[in-house]
């Protein structure tokens, strides 16, 4: 029979547990544990494991008189070394020799340059739940069976605020947990830009689940990457390094799983991408909305195995708070995108809506009239009319290659291009070399302009012109056959040395000359046949009859019901000069 405690244990004990109920706070208990215990045994070092939430290891929450609360650098697997072995058979040892007791590990004795000789350990345990152990080491002596009965007469105490520390503990993280899901749901309510989105979902995370380097990727699911968006601890220059195809690393993995994943020891880790030497653990979850991935938020420790399944359940909970908003965002900047390009067209349209004539120039003997027909986006057709002296007036019509605000652009440096050349008096010939030249110059290769230009000398109806690439103009004569005016070179812009030549036709009464784009003619392609040049001058002939202008309203209309669901695929544009029949001058 164990003798009866004396009234000096007694009071010991109830010393003991006065002081292990004192506090609350897990780091505070840790250290009075450890005081405690290493003072009634005069010990040189005190170690307490605790098991793990999947109790497949024994952490140190104290490492040879080292306090780690929050983050355990050093772990054991269940059952290894002595520690394993006492807390897996829920026995107390003695060990006086402890480097030669087969059960004795030395590898965590060097990770922290520490000797132990004599192990005196028992386990923490509530009722038939062990927590984990509790060693003492080293004792001048060695440790005996006295040393024994006063440690467990210490492990229920020791256990019990152990416990009620940890629930503390935990209860505190719900609570900050939720304060954080409740603030981050507040805050990202509120928020539409995604870049302080994805700021402030990084510092609600660091409140609840510590971290040294923290990032969030937004996946592009057309080209199956994962763009580093948001981040904050890693060395400089770090996103130049980090480009991510989905399944590369470990946010890749995520990203294609849509698991999430904790990495203990990345060097053990092949999905691991070394972005930041100093890592040693890593946490990554899916940024999920609607059910599909839309980024991921990756955390690295520079401790190891410094997040747990806990962490895990977290971050999932935050990551799917901020997937709403991340979403909801980034349709928002496509909105503002959209919106910001359409002002762009809008403005763009009216830059070039101002380039064209407002009213047909009036030419006795003539009727000179056309319409430009943008497509959806800006167009790259344009025609002018140029006044050059009394009784002569320049006629362009002009097409940049592509569409959009670049062809827009294009085409008004082609027009001042001209017409600053024009005012200098040089023969046709000479204005489009110099044109070229510009071009050639100043915009992108593969960029190029078709145009015809040409002189109308309306006292003696001669037209002088040049084609540069250009649809060639139809010459449509009463009673005879269509004739287009080729007479030029090549496309504007591409070729520096090209050169362009003239040529001059004399224009009688009832003559049109027809000048289009190739929208006009091209119109309906894909889907069917072209509508072509053979409609487009039976069009022209069965409007003659009408004004210059009204012929192209006319005709564009007809031109736009051939093509149907494709009117407006491209710029249409048709000018006609008409000579008007000797009765009908004034």
């Amino acid at each position: 029979m164990s003798p009866e405690p004396s009234v000096q244990d007694l009071g010991f004990l109830l010393d003991a547990t006065r002081r292990l109920n004192h506090t609350l706070d897990l780091a505070r208990l840790l250290m009075e544990i450890r005081d405690l215990t290493k003072n009634a045994l005069r010990a040189e070092a005190c170690s307490l494991l605790l098991f793990s939430e999947d109790r497949s290891r024994l952490e140190f929450f104290l490492a040879y008189d080292e306090v780690h609360a929050e983050t355990r650098p050093h772990s054991l697997l269940a059952g290894e070394g002595l520690a394993g072995w006492i807390a897996g058979h829920a026995t107390a040892v003695i060990a006086n020799d402890a480097p030669h007791d087969p059960r004795f590990r030395h590898r965590v004795d060097r990770e922290v340059g520490f000797t132990t000789r004599q192990l005196l350990g028992i386990p923490i345990q509530r009722g038939s739940m062990v927590l984990g152990a509790l060693a003492l080491l080293n004792k001048e002596g060695g440790f005996d069976e006295a040393d024994l009965r006063l440690l467990l007469t210490l492990g229920d105490p020791i256990a019990f605020a152990l416990e009620n520390a940890l629930l503390f503990r935990d209860l505190e993280r719900e609570k900050a947990e939720n304060e954080g899901l409740y603030r981050i749901g507040l805050v990202l309510s509120q928020k539409l830009d995604l870049e302080e989105i994805l700021d402030v979902l990084l510092d609600c995370v660091a409140d609840v689940v510590p971290y040294h380097a923290g990032a969030v990727y937004l996946m592009h699911w057309d080209s199956r990457e994962l763009e580093w968006f948001a981040h904050r601890g890693y060395p400089v220059a770090t996103e130049e390094r980090v480009r991510l195809k989905l399944g590369d690393g470990a946010v890749g993995w995520v990203a294609k799983t849509g698991q999430p994943l904790v990495i203990p020891d990345v060097a053990a880790e092949r999905h691991y991408v070394n972005a930041r030497p100093s890592t040693r653990s890593e946490a990554v979850v899916p940024i999920v909305s609607q059910e599909k991935v839309i980024g991921v938020m990756n955390l690295e420790s520079d401790a190891l195995d410094a997040f747990r399944n806990r962490d895990l359940r977290v971050l999932t909970s935050f990551a799917a708070q901020a997937g709403i908003s991340i979403q909801r965002a980034q349709l928002y900047r496509e909105l503002k995108e959209k919106q910001r390009l359409e002002d762009e067209l809008r403005i763009a349209r009216a830059i070039q809506q101002s380039f064209l004539p407002a009213v047909s120039p009036h030419l006795p003997g003539f009727d000179l009239g056309g319409v430009n027909l943008p497509s959806k986006e800006v167009s790259g057709d344009s025609f002018d009319y140029i006044p050059i002296t009394d009784g002569q007036l320049g006629v362009m019509i002009g097409d940049v290659s592509g569409h959009g605000v670049p062809a827009a652009l294009i085409l008004a440096t082609f027009r001042a291009s001209l017409r600053a050349e024009i005012r200098n008096n040089y023969s046709i010939v000479e204005i489009l070399g110099k044109v070229n030249a510009l071009l050639c110059e100043s915009i992108e290769p593969g960029k190029f302009v078709t145009a015809v230009y040409g002189v109308l000398d309306s006292e003696r109806s001669i037209f002088t012109y040049s084609n540069a690439g250009h649809n060639p103009p139809l010459w449509l004569r009463p009673r005879a056959r269509a004739r287009g005016l080729s007479e030029g070179g090549l496309i504007l812009g591409s070729f520096r040395q090209a050169t362009y030549t003239e040529a001059r036709i004399e224009l009688k009464p009832g003559d049109l000359l027809v000048f289009y784009t190739d929208g006009v003619t091209d119109a309906g392609l894909p889907h069917q046949e072209a509508y072509g040049t053979r409609r487009l001058i039976a069009a022209i002939e069965a409007h003659r009859a009408l004004p210059a202008r009204q012929i192209c309203q006319d005709v564009l209309a007809e031109v736009d019901a051939y093509a149907g669901e494709a009117a407006g695929d491209d710029d249409r544009t048709l000018v006609i000069l008409k000579v008007l029949p000797r009765s009908d001058r004034s």
